[in-house]
């Protein structure tokens, strides 16, 4: 990989990159490529192979140019794993997305969801900044644009907002990583509140954890959820805390 890539970047340079105005290296022959087929083939590699398939070598081979060329429109490895997860991310599709805030926000979850789901290779990229690409942008405008026709002040809706994004996050990740685990341990997503509980009741003693031990007994553990089953039920969970939010700004004086 280049040279350079253990540089360290300012957000200036990152929100260049991302928006398409960073000016191309000097290395390497000046080609008739574009950043976005670049990136494309990354994205094309990593759908079909995950991320340990995307390397400069490869992508330059695909594309058939030298490694060096790809550095005059992507600089390091670093710069392709951003411009990978902003061009992966494309845009909310909203045409048949309910008008109330609440309604906006579970499709916008879901709609998260299932990118992540279809592109786990995503959570494999590490979130080094905010949000700063045009794609990135517009999944913040349609939630923020929801949440702006309540009471929340704006803090309340950055706040929200990040909340609701790293719940999505944290537990699609979760449930990727019990899914892919499945072979290794012989348990489905859904048979693991069962066997989780029978565990629980064995080593949870009333002496050393007596809520745990109470709780297992209770049975809530017996169930056979699926991962969808919980992430909505979770996600239910969080919006009740949104509307209970936007209930106290309400009785403070906002207006909708």
């Amino acid at each position: 990989m280049a040279a350079d890539e253990t540089r360290a970047r300012d957000p200036q340079y990152l929100l260049d990159l991302l928006w398409r105005t960073h000016s191309p290296g000097t290395r390497g022959p000046r080609g008739s490529l574009t950043v976005d087929q670049v990136v494309g083939v990354a994205v094309r590699i990593a759908d079909e192979e995950g991320i340990a398939g995307v390397s400069m070598r490869r992508i330059a081979q695909e594309l058939g140019v030298t490694t060096m060329t790809l550095y005059r429109y992507v600089p390091s490895k670093d710069d392709l794993l951003d411009l990978m997860f902003a061009m992966a991310t494309s845009v909310p599709d909203t045409s048949d997305w309910p008008d109330d805030w609440r309604g906006v926000l579970r499709n916008w979850a879901l709609q998260t969801r299932q990118l992540m789901l279809s592109r786990p290779w995503m959570l494999d990229i590490p979130i080094g900044a905010p949000p700063m690409s045009p794609n990135s942008l517009a999944w913040m405008e349609v939630a923020l644009a929801a949440l702006d026709r309540t009471a929340l002040n704006e803090g309340d809706m950055i706040g929200v907002l990040l909340i609701i994004s790293g719940f999505v996050l944290g537990d699609t990740r979760q449930e990727l990583t019990m899914t892919s685990a499945s072979a290794r341990t012989g348990v489905s997503y859904e048979d693991w509140g069962r066997v989780y509980g029978r565990m629980m009741a064995k080593v949870a003693t009333d002496e050393r954890f007596p809520t745990l031990a109470k709780i297992a007994r209770s049975g809530i553990f017996d169930n056979e959820n699926t991962a969808e089953d919980d992430f909505n039920g979770n996600l239910d969970f969080l919006l009740d805390s949104v509307a209970a939010l936007i209930r106290r700004r309400e009785e403070e004086g906002g207006t909708c």
